[in-house]
């Protein structure tokens, strides 16, 4: 029950109908892109991290937000402590210039991230274990897998 009395739903997304895709240099999560605003320069994604895994260290150039859509995230620090656990049904502002890790708890996460680069070309480095960047995701890589899951929408 909730403190509003009314019996709290538990989450099991009904993910079957998402193409979820790899993300090309990161490994334990797959996502698709849900939105791509030019005008304002917005990406929304759901990512699905696998269970009790972590994706490779990273930076968030652009302000990243996050709702935990089901399971628990983890947030881990550079030297691999776990910074954070974020619930399902948790909403959190992110910030930019934060060299991480994180990744699903024991029965993963579903993450839906929104993305507002406010006109930045670089949104995300991507980092090795000893936190040197080795590439950079761009505005121009959204774009192209959004055309790509847009051309691939209209063909079925």
């Amino acid at each position: 029950m909730t403190q509003s009395g009314i019996a709290a739903p538990s989450c099991n997304l009904y993910d079957h109908a998402i193409i979820w895709q790899p993300f090309a240099g990161i490994e334990n999560l797959e996502l698709t892109i849900c939105d791509v605003d030019e005008e304002r320069s917005i990406v929304d994604l759901l990512v699905r991290f696998a269970p009790n895994k972590t994706v490779t260290m990273h930076n968030h150039l652009a302000q990243t937000n996050m709702f935990i859509v089901q399971g628990e995230l983890r947030m881990y620090e550079t030297d691999g402590r776990i910074r954070e656990t974020r619930p399902a049904g948790r909403y959190y502002r992110g910030r930019t210039d934060d060299v991480h890790s994180e990744g699903g708890g024991p029965a993963g996460a579903v993450v839906l991230y929104s993305m507002r680069c406010d006109g930045a070309h670089e949104v995300l480095e991507i980092m090795d274990d000893e936190c040197t960047v080795q590439a950079t995701l761009t505005m121009d890589h959204v774009r192209a897998v959004w055309k790509a899951r847009s051309d691939h929408a209209t063909m079925t």
